[in-house]
C-alpha cells in the first residue's frame, strides 16, 4: 500500500495542465456588392447563384463615381452562441485576387481596406431590384450605416492570395449584444495613398469557404512529465 500511495503522489507531482489553441472557423453566410458603377435598379449584386465570381472594393468615390465599391458579408448569429466576451484574436480572412479592371493593388501601390461593423442589415434594407421593398439608398447605406473600423481592422492589401483583418472588436460586440448586425463591410475608407483602386476579392457565394472568420478556442491537456512516466515504467 506505501508503495502505491508513493505511486500516486508521484505522479500528483508530475502532471501538468497545458493550455493548447485550437481554432473554431465559421464560414460566410451571403456576400455582396454595391457600386456607383452599377446602374438602373439592379444595384447590389454577387447574391448566392449571382454568377459573380469577384467582387471589388475601391477607394472613396473612385473616378468620381458616388462613393465606394463596397463588400457586405453576413455571417450566422447561431454561429456565435457558444461564446463568451472577449475573445481575443478573432480574424477575418478573404481571397484578394484580379478586380478586373486593371486597378489592382501591388507591393508597389498597396491599399488600406478596413473590415467595418454596420448598423443595419445591408441586403434587407438596401433597395434594389432584388429587394424592392429595402428602404435604403444603397449610397446612403454607405454613407450612414457604416461604422467606424477598429484601428486594428485595416490591412494593406499589396497582392494576391488570403489575407486577414483583426475583427476581434466586431465579434466582441456580436457576442456581448452591443451590436446585432452580424455583417461587415470591407471599404477603402481609410485608404490614403491618393490612388484610385478597384481591386477584387472572391465571392463566397460562388466558391464557398474562401470568406470565413477564425476565433481562437484554449483546451486544457493534462501531460504526463518524463519522470511520472518512468516511475509508471518501472512498476509494471
Amino acid at each position: 500500500m506505501k508503495n502505491i500511495n508513493k505511486l500516486f503522489i508521484a505522479l500528483g507531482a508530475s502532471i501538468i495542465t497545458s493550455t493548447v489553441a485550437t481554432a473554431a472557423v465559421i464560414p460566410a453566410q451571403e456576400d455582396i456588392m454595391t457600386s456607383g458603377f452599377f446602374t438602373g435598379g439592379n444595384t447590389v449584386r454577387g447574391y448566392d447563384a449571382d454568377d459573380r465570381n469577384v467582387h471589388r472594393v475601391s477607394t472613396p468615390a473612385p473616378f468620381n463615381t458616388p462613393a465606394a465599391e463596397t463588400i457586405y458579408i453576413k455571417f450566422d448569429p447561431t454561429q456565435f452562441t457558444d461564446y463568451t466576451s472577449p475573445v481575443t484574436n478573432a480574424t477575418l480572412t478573404v481571397q484578394s485576387v484580379d478586380g478586373g479592371f486593371n486597378n489592382n493593388a501591388s507591393a508597389a501601390t498597396p491599399f488600406s481596406v478596413s473590415a467595418h461593423p454596420v448598423n443595419a442589415d445591408p441586403i434587407s434594407e438596401i433597395t434594389d431590384d432584388t429587394n424592392p421593398t429595402g428602404t435604403i439608398a444603397w449610397s446612403d447605406f454607405y454613407n450612414n450605416n457604416i461604422l467606424d473600423a477598429d484601428a486594428q481592422a485595416t490591412t494593406n492589401i499589396d497582392g494576391f492570395g488570403p489575407f486577414d483583418f483583426d475583427i476581434t472588436s466586431i465579434v466582441n460586440q456580436w457576442i456581448d449584444g452591443s451590436n446585432t448586425d452580424f455583417y461587415i463591410a470591407l471599404t477603402g475608407k481609410n485608404d490614403t495613398s491618393g490612388n484610385s483602386f478597384l481591386h477584387g476579392f472572391t465571392n463566397n457565394s460562388e466558391t464557398p469557404g474562401s470568406t470565413y472568420i477564425t476565433i481562437p478556442e484554449p483546451t486544457s491537456l493534462i501531460l504526463l512529465t518524463l519522470p511520472a512516466l518512468t516511475l509508471l515504467n518501472r512498476r509494471k
